[in-house]
């Protein structure tokens, strides 16, 4: 489960609901899990299974370097990366979201979150620019966005309260993409590495074996 990845703390013994986390704990919910057991429950005013996500009020306001990450706001979340509930107008069908001093841009279209066979919620990425659109610099910040499917709710429960926090309560979270694509690189420079080793051994045995016919 990917809700229960590994790296504990051990400045959690102090805090004993987190006492059965397991070690290596790191908190890192799957798409459907962020959507069905937190945006959910959070919509419903129902306890959380976990409170390592915070609200913040229409986090889409703020700079990326304004935006609390990381050890900041909880010591199971990674490094520049952090899990917020906010607040949206759900009446701006916007594809920027301007700031003091950039945008965040949507990346593409709106995608499903699909759970088994059902559509549970609603992705969207948002990259943050510094300066004004359309000619900003993209930055290595980037948000996701994810909205609740009304199916998820009990039919009993989707009273017009429930209907509009629906439509304006998202969770979100933000990262910094540059590690991830530092990786990415290290990894590819890696595999050509062992792919021009492996040619290099495959070719020095052809030049062998023709030069002993």
């Amino acid at each position: 489960m990917a809700l229960l990845n590994n790296m504990k703390d051990s400045s959690s013994s102090s805090n004993p609901e987190l006492d059965f986390l397991p070690i290596g704990y790191r908190f890192s919910p799957s798409p459907s899990q962020f959507v069905k057991l937190f945006l959910c429950n959070w919509i419903r005013s129902h306890q959380l299974p976990l409170n390592h996500i915070k609200y913040i009020n229409y986090l889409f306001e703020l700079d990326a370097d304004q935006v609390p990450k990381g050890m900041l706001t909880y010591i199971y979340i990674c490094e520049d990366e952090a899990f917020y509930f906010t607040e949206i107008n759900p009446n701006e069908k916007l594809s920027i979201r301007t700031t003091k001093n950039g945008y965040w841009k949507a990346n593409g279209e709106e995608e499903e979150v699909i759970h088994g066979n059902n559509i549970v919620g609603f992705k969207t990425i948002w990259n943050f620019f510094w300066g004004r659109a359309p000619n900003g610099e993209i930055s290595h910040w980037r948000i996701e966005e994810y909205r609740l499917h009304p199916s998820v709710i009990p039919a009993n429960e989707l009273s017009n309260s429930i209907m509009e926090k629906i439509g304006r309560c998202v969770a979100c979270k933000i990262k910094n993409v540059e590690k991830e694509e530092e990786a990415y690189r290290f990894s590819m420079i890696e595999t050509q590495t062992e792919s021009d080793e492996m040619l290099e051994s495959s070719e020095s045995d052809y030049d062998e074996n023709i030069g002993g016919n």
